[in-house]
């Protein structure tokens, strides 16, 4: 088994805990942190965020302001719970964790849903893709006529499957076209 050498230790400490840590010491000390819920609220994070950030902070010995965090996070919402948005964030396929109030919610989840179809159906194109490349390669190595021949009708049903699925992801992306705010 490999070991690791002494002198990278301190290199993985530090890569360690910059991993885990949502701030840095910088951003904790600065304090801006209408700012960090800002941020935090455009990004969809949810309430819990703040939980990450105090664990982070108290490494260095610093609490966050919650209560300006929770200010600036729910202007961010404003950002964050719009239809286009859900859209964006529906084809990127992010996962939405509840965080839009009710009043903009209904209309984030239209364009989330729409987005989220599209991204599916992009998947899988994708999975489609990889699997003819998948028979493509292996048919030269075809053993005999049967085997040729089974390799040959999948391909034959991969390819009019994929021919299926870019017609619904073409539907899904005119459909959210549709989709009025």
């Amino acid at each position: 088994m490999p070991r690791l050498h002494p002198a990278a230790l301190p290199l993985l400490f530090v890569c360690l805990l910059a991993g885990c840590s949502t701030l840095s010491e910088d951003e904790c000390r600065q304090g801006d942190w209408e700012r960090v819920g800002y941020r935090d609220g455009q990004n969809g994070q949810a309430p819990e965020r703040i939980s990450t950030h105090r664990k982070s902070c108290s490494v260095y010995r610093l609490e966050p302001d919650e209560t300006a965090w929770r200010l600036g996070r729910e202007r961010g919402l404003n950002f964050y719970c719009t239809p286009a948005n859900g859209l964006s964030a529906g084809r990127r396929g992010e996962r939405y964790a509840g965080v839009c109030p009710e009043r903009s919610e209904a209309a984030f989840l239209r364009g989330f849903e729409a987005g989220r179809e599209i991204h599916l159906a992009r998947e899988h194109i994708d999975y489609l893709e990889q699997e003819q490349r998948s028979i493509e390669v292996r048919m030269p190595g075809a053993r005999n006529e049967e085997e040729l021949r089974q390799y040959s009708n999948q391909l034959t049903r991969l390819r009019l499957e994929r021919e299926l699925a870019g017609r619904e992801l073409r539907l899904s992306e005119q459909r959210a076209e549709r989709l009025r705010w």
